[in-house]
């Protein structure tokens, strides 16, 4: 079997769910760690036993033996470093959001057609078990059509994640806060395990933090499907602790809830609740804990020569919804999707 070899480009906070995964993949070999940073790329060599280290992401981009290039950096440099890699002929393995606009969106899966290099997005929520038992149920179709659902993320963030960061909490950097950097994964859920979205109407403030940061602490968010199903969607970094995410599902025959890692299924008369706990690998348990699983899969599938299953057309979806709702809040209307 082929070993890839692979650079970790930007070794900040979520680089770690990527450098620990690497390490128990069996056809992958990270032989890199780049950081403009060059304490934070000699911590995460040390750390993780990777041989070299580099302050240049064009040097990596440059290096004839890489392979793969994880892109682990502030999300308005996703589209623009995951493009001159594409066209240096290395294969992406991005963090979401996978660009800040649907246009770099559409960029980056033109430039992937183009060079013939497979690109994968960081959703690795629909990896976790909870996640993929609830697909499963809803791809066997005994619950019915769906009529609607709702998601809720009730986080915290304190001003020094923001202080502490020269792009977190930034219009230009980061593109928003509660929605695109935390609650984005159980938006993304929402979406995936349910119907297209047709039309999206949305609010966004700044309450807590106020003077803080640019983008918004909270957004409510109300969508609609193409047969009139009703979703609602309400995200906030002003709690006091990251409570465990909750996601429902209501269907012509009953309904799927999830909260954190427990789902409960009411069908046929019948209430069921199962837990998910165990399939907890590592990381923290309200991010959940799919890393190991997407990358590992990641993997397998550029050895095999699939699809890797997030690729562009899937994760441009989310850019779409994210940028409707950004743009609902700032003009107060209802954004279509048609």
């Amino acid at each position: 079997m082929k070993t890839f070899k692979t650079a970790v480009i930007g070794c900040g906070m979520i680089s770690k769910n990527h450098f620990k995964a690497l390490k128990n993949v069996q056809n992958a070999e990270c032989i890199v760690a780049c950081d403009c940073k060059p304490e934070r790329a000699r911590a995460a060599a040390e750390t993780y036993g990777i041989p070299a280290i580099e302050t240049d992401y064009h040097k990596v981009l440059e290096n004839p033996e890489v392979d793969v290039v994880h892109i682990c950096l502030p999300h308005y440099l996703h589209a623009q470093v995951a493009m001159e890699a594409m066209e240096h002929g290395k294969h992406v393995l991005c963090e979401k959001p996978m660009a800040l606009s649907p246009e770099d969106a559409q960029k980056m899966i033109e430039v992937r057609d183009r060079t013939g290099t497979v690109l994968g997005i960081c959703f690795q929520n629909r990896y976790n078990d909870a996640s993929k038992y609830m697909r499963a149920l809803m791809d066997s179709g005994k619950m019915g059509k769906v009529l609607g659902a709702r998601g809720a993320v009730f986080w915290n963030r304190n001003p020094e994640y923001y202080t502490g960061s020269d792009w977190r909490g930034t219009l230009d950097k980061e593109g928003g806060s509660a929605l695109e950097n935390q609650a984005i994964h159980t938006f993304d859920l929402m979406q995936w395990l349910t119907v297209p979205i047709r039309t999206v109407e949305a609010s966004c403030s700044t309450k807590r933090l106020k003077g803080v940061i640019e983008t918004e602490d909270t957004c409510d968010v109300f969508m609609t499907g193409p047969d009139g199903e009703r979703f609602t969607f309400y995200c906030t970094n002003c709690y006091v602790k990251n409570a465990p995410v909750e996601l429902e599902i209501v269907c012509e025959n009953g309904s799927i809830r999830m909260v954190g890692n427990l789902v409960t299924t009411e069908l046929d008369g019948k209430t069921e609740t199962k837990d998910f706990s165990s399939g907890t690998v590592f990381g923290k348990d309200y991010w959940g804990s799919g890393h190991g699983f997407l990358i590992e899969d990641y993997y397998n599938k550029l050895a095999s020569g699939e699809r890797f299953p997030i690729s562009g057309e899937e994760a441009i979806v989310s850019v779409q919804l994210l940028h409707a709702v950004y743009t609902s809040a700032k003009t107060h209307s209802v954004i279509s999707l048609e």
